[in-house]
């Protein structure tokens, strides 16, 4: 920690920088060093404290920054100038922030839960600790203004003028007579403090959370207020931090930057840090990449939270569903309530209900338009131009809307010049089923259908009744439609991974040998014949289904309605049994033939 000696020796030439600016002024500055003192430890103690721990609400205890920060990498321009997807931005290790462009002011970008806040505090540990690592010049003291703190109603006034300039002033506890002066001559003798007393220190000065100021006016105060530290302000550093969609000022004195996503080696790292078992870890880095949400764990926000699920219980979540509720309302509305953040939104109706409806049906016109998670300016506008009314927006305000979505929670980003993403494809999946199974019916188009097999699959998993929505989509949409293997595939595989808890139904049973029906057809190279030895490259996916499905059914009821025509062998030495409905059983719901494995009904 920084020494009462060096506190001394700082509070000397603050107070030497004070009564030098008032004597050519007709303010009467009270500075004293007790005062001072008194202050500036207090202020050290908050940022410490404050910098200290990493917490939230699912998490055991709180974690040490230090111990589980990892160093994360920089892009040296935000993602929004690309012009094309693939076109490469370089990026460097935050470690060495203060190194890349050492004559610059900083201002730190990143999307929602990217570790803008938990890089702050790995900044201050670093200069309250004397981390020679981060910091080739010689910082000495941290200075830290919390924006979140400046969005009350009853301080209008105060706020109206100064933010940056008063914080600063107050933390110092620089006291003057105000008698006789007008609000110019006191904002001028501020400012000339301030920029004084940072040209005369090396002082690190973290503003965080810009995209957390409520109030319009006060951001427009405090970009003014900022833009002015960093053009005249040239011995100290200063670091602001944003939502990338809300910071848009570019200044000559300013390197902007902005997170990168996890890489893979990170997660690992992230996670052995956080769990502080490397078996654990392990266990964990092993379940996650299996699961259909592994690429949520790009943002330590969401890493964060599914190691503190696996701290508490020893495992992930079974179910993919109770993952996908969890990290998109985490981002729509629990991580600004964890953190008191109440974010203004421009449209009165425009509630996070609304929002997810909102998201949920441009996430399914984006897909079924045969588009990945990836879009253009047109491809939203169009899609913009069917709903905007039934949400109650505005036709011409696509890009605010959009805009607001990104700042608010994240889940829809801007990734390069009129281009836009779904930060994860597998929220866009969840997004997308979650508007299917609210369908009045389950979409009739075969074009669409074949464009969406994992959110087919991840409908059935949420919805009320998968049995019952698993039969009805093989009887009424797979094979009347004769979807191909183009979809059967990743359909089938994302059954799986979606764990889906079928209900006793005998008709269940039914469906899911008409899916792999369905599958034997498309693969015969003639429909009339089945091959004499039959290749099934998905036989072990299959019978994993099945399993599940049998689960809370009888087998032995297939009995009861079909019998045995025909066995052929496979040429992995196993037998394909048909069944073909016995004559007295008058079911037209039930087909005709089905196809089934030996050890399917064993």
């Amino acid at each position: 920690m920084i020494s009462e000696i060096f506190l001394q020796e700082f509070i000397t030439r603050i107070i030497n920088s004070v009564q030098k600016i008032a004597k050519n002024t007709s303010i009467k500055a009270h500075v004293k060093n007790k005062d001072v003192f008194d202050s500036l430890n207090q202020h050290l103690r908050f940022i410490n404290n404050w910098s200290s721990e990493v917490n939230f609400s699912d998490l055991k205890k709180s974690k040490s920054t230090k111990k589980v920060f990892v160093d994360l990498d920089l892009y040296i321009q935000p993602l929004r100038v690309r012009i094309e997807d693939d076109e490469r931005i370089d990026k460097f290790e935050l470690k060495n922030i203060f190194n890349f462009n050492q004559n610059k002011h900083i201002a730190l970008l990143g999307q929602v839960g990217s570790g803008k806040t938990t890089s702050l505090k790995f900044l201050c540990q670093s200069v309250l600790f004397n981390d020679a690592g981060i910091f080739k010049s010689k910082v000495t003291y941290p200075i830290l203004i919390k924006l979140n703190d400046y969005n009350s109603k009853s301080r209008e006034n105060e706020y109206s003028k100064n933010i940056l300039f008063n914080a600063i002033i107050e933390i110092l506890n620089i006291k003057f007579e105000t008698q006789k002066l007008d609000e110019k001559q006191i904002e001028s003798f501020k400012e000339a403090v301030v920029i004084d007393f940072l040209n005369e220190n090396n002082i690190l000065l973290l503003i965080d959370g810009f995209d957390e100021l409520v109030f319009l006016t006060r951001r427009q105060v405090v970009i003014k207020e900022f833009e002015k530290l960093t053009q005249r302000v040239e011995q100290s550093k200063i670091v602001l931090t944003s939502r990338t969609s809300d910071f848009r000022l570019s200044s000559e004195n300013l390197a902007i930057y902005e997170i990168c996503p996890l890489s893979d080696e990170q997660v690992s790292i992230f996670a052995e840090k956080w769990l502080e078992d490397l078996d654990d870890s392990t266990d964990f880095i092993t379940k996650i990449k299996k699961s259909p949400f592994y690429d949520t764990t790009i943002r330590p926000l969401t890493i964060a939270h599914l190691c503190a699920i696996y701290e508490r219980n020893k495992d992930i979540p079974e179910k993919p569903k109770t993952v996908y509720k969890k990290i998109v309302y985490l981002l729509l509305e629990d991580w600004n309530q964890q953190r008191n953040i109440h974010r203004k939104s421009k449209y009165s109706h425009f509630e996070n209900d609304r929002k997810f409806e909102f998201l949920s049906t441009v996430a399914f016109n984006l897909t079924t338009l045969n588009k990945s998670n990836n879009f253009t300016k047109n491809d939203l506008q169009e899609i913009y131009n069917k709903i905007f009314q039934d949400f109650d927006l505005i036709k011409n305000e696509m890009v605010e809307v959009v805009n607001e979505i990104e700042s608010h929670n994240g889940i829809i980003l801007e990734s390069g010049f009129q281009k836009y993403q779904f930060a994860h494809k597998s929220i866009q999946e969840y997004l997308t089923a979650e508007y299917i199974v609210k369908l009045a019916t389950i979409p009739k188009s075969r074009n669409v259908l074949i464009r969406i097999p994992n959110e087919m699959a991840i409908a059935i998993a949420i919805s009320s009744n998968p049995s019952d929505y698993f039969v009805e989509f093989i009887n009424e949409r797979l094979f009347p439609l004769k979807l191909t293997l183009q979809f059967i595939k990743p359909f089938l595989n994302r059954l799986l991974l979606e764990k889906i808890d079928f209900n006793y139904d005998f008709h269940v049973t039914v469906a899911v040998l008409k899916l792999y029906s369905a599958y034997i057809i498309e693969t015969q190279q003639e429909k009339a014949q089945l091959l004499l030895f039959y290749d099934d490259n998905l036989i072990n996916e299959f019978e994993k289904l099945v399993k599940d499905v049998f689960k809370r059914n009888d087998k032995d009821k297939i009995f009861f309605s079909y019998e045995e025509s025909e066995r052929v062998p496979t040429s992995d030495g196993q037998v394909l049994v048909v069944l073909n409905l016995k004559k007295d059983v008058k079911n037209k719901q039930l087909p005709k033939t089905i196809y089934c494995r030996d050890s399917f009904i064993d």
